[in-house]
């Protein structure tokens, strides 16, 4: 699978991580509760997200191109991880907002995957043992202004080329980054979305 070159410009958030495994939910990624929650926030099940993450990339499929591949559709967030192999490879990942988090559901998991919701539900973490099938996790947010993500591979930041997002495509321009929730509402389907949505921090570069 060929990964179009456009990128998400996004905001760094804290230094490098390179962690093999979970890491302690108060600690490595900068919280997102410096962040000041959205006033007037109404959402009974999911926020609103842009247009740039919204819709399933093309072929994620068990063996496809080695990546951490997400987006948002009705079902909430969505988080995959393949590679093209059937040796042993790692995916782990921290996840925090100032909103919280909300019916986290494993998708395709085995016995050595792990993954955790903090009891304040400001943080997800996991880390995947992936031989080459689909790993991931599904997720709602309420009332969430961003989501601040850092991916890892194998133990070592993961490139941002091999950080899928969102049926276009695109890739942050680092890891980690941030993503905030739209401004106005959005379309959402299952592959596509249609949306005059402008966003605070998250831009579509050239």
């Amino acid at each position: 699978m060929t990964l179009k070159t456009r990128r998400i410009g996004v905001a760094v958030v804290g230094a490098t991580l390179a962690a093999t495994t979970l890491i302690a939910l108060s600690g490595a990624v900068a919280t997102a509760s410096s962040t000041p929650k959205t006033p007037g926030c109404s959402v009974t099940t999911d926020d609103v997200w842009p247009s740039a993450v919204q819709g399933r990339p093309g072929d994620v499929h068990p063996f496809a191109t080695g990546a951490i591949y997400m987006w948002h559709s009705t079902n909430g967030w969505n988080i995959r991880v393949t590679h093209d192999a059937k040796h042993l490879r790692t995916f782990s990942g921290q996840l925090t907002t100032s909103g919280t988090f909300r019916d986290l559901r494993p998708v395709q998991l085995e016995k050595s995957d792990l993954f955790r919701m903090s009891t304040d539900r400001h943080s997800i973490t996991f880390l995947f043992k992936n031989y080459g099938h689909i790993d991931g996790l599904n997720f709602y947010t309420h009332c969430a202004p961003s989501i601040e993500f850092a991916y890892q591979s194998d133990g070592k930041t993961s490139p941002s080329a091999k950080i899928v997002i969102g049926h276009g495509q695109v890739h942050p321009s680092t890891d980690p980054f941030v993503i905030s929730r739209a401004t106005t509402a959005t379309t959402t389907t299952s592959s596509t979305t249609t949306s005059t949505t402008s966003t605070t921090t998250t831009t579509l570069g050239p």
